[in-house]
């Protein structure tokens, strides 16, 4: 049963993390594969590793209740409270822009279609509750990653050598200043989420494997991906290079794409939006409202709000990781000096 549940839970985490901006590939683009095949590759292992760190502290520390304030203290903690639900109103706002700039890109359908229909299945999922919710997520997500992972996989054995990646604009100067913002976006993101989650694991060993197992999955599916589409650079000025890749390989396989892909969008879509009511008065009403709202947000071209949006995410996330770092190095020290301090032999 305890394994069961450790996978299930692996799987819920994995599919939050497989969004819009994974899913179309847009995200893996812009912070990974601009940077080239090795920095791209070494950028996807270390955001990993920082992603496993901060969510093994997040499923730890959620039942002590809101970690902002707790994790960063009042100044910085508050703002970091209060910006959350307009960063998790944006992003499911770019999860349903994503939803129409894959069905526009694969079938030629009007975006607008997408859009409404992503917004009509995250609703739904949103209004059955966690439970319900966690079950659907832990099945659909390692079933995606894989997907994405065979796609990538399948590029890198058959895609030529020697195409120059396009120059397009990266979200920092550097590949692992790159790494370590998308790892603090996905935290950020993943914050509500895995707090609700955090309330039914006990013991830092069983968050340990959920979050590692969790990690090792995307980041087995990051890794290909990134790698398949520095092999194809022309694809990466899609709105969905992950949908052109497909289709670059295998024409008819865009069909059988679309499916696991707005699958994808839709696995992050409706945590985003369950968490963005938790808690909070007048839950279903206010649910119903915010995802209208964000579906008329959703208008906006997509590649503009990943790359808009995403980096300064990722920094707020960023200094949340590094406050519980510090706060986590400062209480080992203490110990050390307490410690000490008991075995050291009187005069």
């Amino acid at each position: 049963m305890e394994r069961y549940s450790t996978v299930g839970r692996a799987g819920a985490i994995v599919a939050c993390l497989i969004g819009a901006g994974f899913a179309s590939g847009q995200e893996v683009v812009q912070f990974f594969a601009v940077y080239g095949g090795l920095r791209g590759a070494l950028g996807a292992g270390l955001a990993c590793l920082v992603l496993a760190a901060g969510c093994s502290w997040l499923l730890r520390d959620a039942p002590g209740g809101p970690v902002f304030v707790r994790w960063c203290g009042h100044p910085a903690g508050w703002l970091l409270q209060r910006a959350a639900p307009v960063f998790l109103f944006g992003v499911y706002a770019v999860m349903l822009s994503g939803a129409g700039a894959l069905l526009e890109t694969a079938a030629g359908l009007p975006s607008w279609l997408g859009r409404t229909l992503m917004l009509a299945a995250t609703l739904a999922t949103a209004l059955g509750g966690l439970t319900r919710m966690t079950t659907l997520l832990g099945k659909l997500g390692p079933l995606i990653a894989l997907f994405a992972g065979g796609t990538g996989l399948a590029a890198l054995l058959c895609g030529p050598n020697g195409e120059s990646v396009p120059a397009l604009a990266p979200p920092a100067r550097s590949w692992w200043m790159a790494a370590l913002v998308y790892a603090g976006y996905n935290f950020y993101l993943l914050v509500p989420f895995l707090q609700a989650m955090g309330q039914t694991v006990r013991g830092k060993s069983s968050a340990r494997r959920i979050s590692l197992l969790a990690c090792t999955m995307f980041g087995a599916a990051l890794l290909v991906l990134q790698g398949g589409l520095t092999r194809f650079p022309a694809v990466m000025l899609s709105p969905a290079p992950a949908v052109a890749l497909a289709g670059r390989m295998w024409p008819r396989a865009v069909w059988a794409a679309l499916p696991v892909l707005l699958a994808g969008v839709y696995t992050t879509a409706a945590p985003l939006l369950f968490g963005l009511c938790t808690g909070r008065r007048g839950g279903r009403k206010r649910m119903v409202c915010l995802a209208l709202a964000g579906w008329l947000c959703s208008a906006l071209p997509f590649e503009r709000l990943v790359g808009g949006l995403f980096p300064v995410i990722g920094w707020f996330g960023l200094a949340m990781l590094a406050c519980r770092g510090l706060t986590g190095a400062c209480r080992l020290l203490q110990r050390g000096k307490l410690s000490g301090a008991k075995s050291a032999p009187k005069a």
